[in-house]
């Protein structure tokens, strides 16, 4: 969705994976985005983090205005990033009295920086009291897919204290990282009593299975993120939406009719990805709401206002509407996020006051989204 939640998406699915810049750009530049490349191996902690130019990392998570700066001069930079400075940003994360989108950005610039301690920053949030919050700890993790992350995500898979759509997402984490030694966890968890916990499950284990069947990850996903199921390999919208609506079908199918529609683009797929917000289990609906945030594409705000207005809905759909509105940053979201801001579901409340902080992004000449490194060196 945005870088997670955002940035310019689609021009970078145009250029190429190969063109975009460097997730570690200078102050860790890279907007949100839903779930981005494996980053490369970072320096022992007592030599600093090497921030690296565009020879470093692929991610399509910085925003456009950096990425055509970047491809027109070539520049490029190094900046040393310590361990201290990691742990200044983590204290922005884990602090509950700083506004959470500021704990945001300060989540996807450890995000991007990568390395043992800003896992650790990030694994020490889920004591928090805001399920957004640690929903997005857990998906950072995943897409960081750094091993050294699984234990953390076992226990917050195991808690049952833990809110569904937490522990769905660190399901989702698991495999995501794509080590087959969490398959019999995975497993056992595909029968759990809550139904996204087990259906996000379900997937992770057949996710595992597909990659050692096929010995390699699926081709990049223009969108650089690291998704719960394959693209089918099937390209016409047609046949495409009939699988992702037919609900005889496997849930695992689906999800790849799911992710190729969205690689295929457009406003007829739009269209057909939107539709799947009338149908299927909550998980199901939520992960429409999260590619259709990806596609930013002004053609499904219709679909994604009726859902995220749907106080009959599941929250956790309501809450990955909200965060596509705030993704495609149209005045068309505007008005609808400022409502819903004040709605009486915490998350969906929060959904939207982290949308409307990238609506302002989008819509400004801020440089980067992940700009927790920034600041602090402000």
């Amino acid at each position: 969705m945005w870088c997670r939640h955002g940035a310019a998406l689609g021009p970078i699915a145009a250029m190429g994976a190969a063109t975009a810049p460097c997730a570690h750009y200078a102050c860790a530049a890279a907007a949100l985005v839903p779930r981005p490349l494996p980053l490369p191996p970072v320096p022992p902690p007592e030599t600093g983090r090497a921030v690296a130019g565009s020879s470093g990392a692929v991610t399509c998570g910085a925003s456009w205005r950096l990425m055509e700066r970047e491809r027109r001069t070539g520049t490029g930079s190094s900046t040393m990033v310590t361990d201290e400075e990691v742990a200044a940003i983590g204290r922005t994360l884990l602090d509950a009295a700083q506004p959470l989108p500021a704990r945001f950005r300060a989540l996807f610039t450890l995000r991007n920086l990568g390395g043992p301690a800003a896992i650790s920053c990030i694994a020490r949030g889920f004591t928090d009291s805001s399920a957004l919050l640690k929903h997005e700890l857990a998906f950072c993790l995943g897409q960081m897919r750094d091993r050294t992350a699984i234990p953390a995500l076992i226990r917050v898979l195991r808690d049952r204290q833990q809110e569904p759509m937490v522990r769905h997402e660190a399901g989702e984490a698991l495999g995501a990282i794509g080590d087959p030694e969490v398959l019999d966890v995975l497993r056992c968890y595909s029968e759990d009593p809550v139904v996204e916990v087990a259906e996000t499950c379900q997937l992770a284990v057949q996710r595992l299975q597909w990659l050692q069947e096929h010995g390699e990850e699926p081709g990049s996903s223009p969108y650089c993120s690291v998704d719960p199921a394959p693209p089918a390999e099937e390209t016409d919208v047609a046949t495409l939406r009939t699988m992702l609506l037919d609900e005889s079908r496997p849930l695992f199918d689906r999800y790849r009719a799911m992710f190729a529609l969205r690689n295929l683009g457009g406003r007829d797929a739009v269209l057909a990805l939107a539709d799947g917000l009338r149908a299927g289990s909550a998980l199901f609906r939520h992960e429409i709401g999260y590619v259709l945030g990806q596609m930013q594409d002004e053609a499904c705000v219709p679909q994604l206002t009726a859902a995220l207005s749907s106080r009959a809905e599941n929250p956790m759909v309501r809450h990955e509407c909200a965060e596509a509105l705030g993704s495609i940053a149209r005045p068309s979201c505007l008005d609808t996020l400022r409502t819903f801001a004040r709605d009486e579901e915490r998350v969906v409340r929060e959904s939207c006051e982290v949308a409307l902080d990238m609506y302002e992004y989008e819509n400004s000449p801020q440089f980067q989204y992940a700009d927790g490194l920034c600041r602090l060196q402000a």
